[in-house]
């Protein structure tokens, strides 16, 4: 395979474990990554930014390849990698591949941004828990593959592994396929800088990967840890992941995000009214009523091809008029306008501006707009810099004395950087119109003497 980040991809059909990785790559679970965007619908914003789940599961394992292909220059780790992992059977190195070749094998349509809109995850709906452990489970396909090659137990194996079967902790070996510094991270930073062309998260992985080691602790388990030698590149992979969700976090790409999120949501409210669509989406509302509920085969059928043909037929047939109009300004790029709160004082709070809220409805109800479909509000924080221990694993550093500590007691970075610096606090409605009102009513109540901007005069242009 050519990769655009890490030129030819190959797997040996000769070794067994590169047979079992195709074979998961051909099977139809996997397959179905190729119509998953890989950042939703940042491409309303990025127009390269089309690349999707399947292209970005096969980088992360390649590297872990690589990953594994150092490591095991050290004897002893070689033949601990192909010591089975616990009662599992299963060896720590095909967890690895395994693990991260399927890390997104759960993901819905538009990946996180379906989560976000549906609030998938706050119903437990989350991809890499509850949608990956009922597709590696109960997808015929994939449990003939696992008994193909003697591990009939891999989902519970790679559960177990990873920390998220009850009771068990994540093994040292996991934080290669999930932590502040693994494969699913090197790999994505590397390919969405690239599609979406900025230089951010342009990062130096063969330096990273060539001096990561497992060190030894005195008193407790073994970590992944990476050499002092290369802390200027570790410095530069967390700066830039930092900057490149800057980057990301458009304001653009949420009010994409927004007027999706009030096209879905409409479109239950429809069918609970039981006004025609002009196409059902029976799976699609299942997901949105009872995503509890759903197959496995059901999960499978949803893709963003699925999402996008529905909302297509929605702006042609729908006898709901608000379905319709919404569905039509998402496939003219008709986006919702945006105002940044934050401008006008960084204390205010919501109950500051319910009398806002309150003027505002009423002149949509003047227009004959609808306000609960027309109208709404984000918070945005840029993810944070470096999170340490206990709400994240800490970055292990193996100093040149041999010792071994925490990334942030031997770095130089700022992390005092506050986690809400660069917070956005956006209000969303349904038009230019809408925009110079509700400025206009901020302006009168929190700041009549300023003279803000209309930053979104060339929003549709950016």
């Amino acid at each position: 395979m050519a990769d655009p980040i890490h030129g030819m991809i190959r797997l040996k059909r000769q070794d067994e474990t590169h047979r079992l990785l195709l074979d998961v790559i051909n099977s139809r679970a996997f397959q179905r990554l190729r119509r998953i965007k890989q950042m939703g619908m940042a491409e309303f914003v990025f127009p390269g930014a089309t690349h999707n789940r399947f292209v970005h599961s096969i980088g992360a394992m390649w590297l872990m390849l690589k990953t594994i292909d150092h490591l095991s220059e050290d004897r002893d780790v070689a033949r601990q990698l192909k010591q089975p992992f616990a009662d599992t059977g299963v060896p720590f190195k095909r967890l690895l591949l395994v693990g991260i070749l399927v890390h997104d094998i759960g993901h819905p349509p538009l990946s996180h941004t379906l989560e976000d809109v549906l609030n998938l995850q706050g119903q437990g709906l989350n991809h890499d828990q509850h949608w990956n452990d009922l597709v590696l489970k109960h997808d015929p396909q994939l449990k003939a593959i696992w008994a193909k090659y003697g591990h009939p137990n891999m989902p519970d194996a790679l559960a177990r592994f990873l920390g998220n079967h009850e009771n068990t902790a994540k093994h040292y070996f996991a934080d290669l396929v999930s932590s502040q510094l693994d494969m699913d991270r090197l790999d994505y930073l590397l390919r969405d800088s690239h599609h979406l062309g900025v230089q951010y998260g342009r990062v130096e992985t063969e330096r990273l990967i060539t001096n990561l080691s497992l060190e030894p602790r005195l008193d407790d388990e073994p970590v992944i840890a990476i050499r002092e030698e290369a802390l200027p590149a570790l410095e530069h992979y967390l700066f830039g992941r930092y900057q490149a969700y800057k980057m990301a976090l458009h304001s653009l790409d949420k009010a994409a995000e927004i007027l999706m999120k009030k096209t879905l949501l409409r479109f239950a409210e429809a069918r609970r009214q039981g006004i025609k669509t002009g196409e059902p989406a029976d799976i699609l509302f299942k997901l949105i009523e009872d995503g509890k509920s759903m197959t496995h085969d059901e999960f499978l059928m949803l893709d963003d091809c699925y999402l996008w043909d529905k909302i297509n037929q929605w702006a042609h047939l729908s006898e709901d008029k608000i379905l319709k109009k919404l569905s039509i300004r998402l496939l003219e790029h008709n986006l919702f306008k945006y105002i940044e709160i934050t401008q006008f004082g960084g204390n205010l709070t919501h109950s500051d501006l319910m009398p806002i809220y309150d003027q505002l409805r009423q002149y949509y109800e003047k227009r004959g707009l609808s306000y609960e479909f027309g109208f709404d509000q984000m918070i945005v924080t840029p993810k944070p810099f470096y999170q340490k221990p206990p709400v994240k694993n800490p970055i292990w550093i193996r100093q040149h004395n041999g010792t071994i500590c925490e990334f942030d007691t031997i770095s130089s970075l700022p992390f005092t950087m506050e986690h809400n610096e660069g917070r956005r606090w956006l209000l969303f409605v349904w038009d230019r119109e809408a925009k110079s009102v509700l400025k206009r009513l901020l302006e009168q109540r929190f700041d009549p003497d300023s003279q803000i901007s209309d930053e979104s005069d060339d929003e549709d242009f950016e």
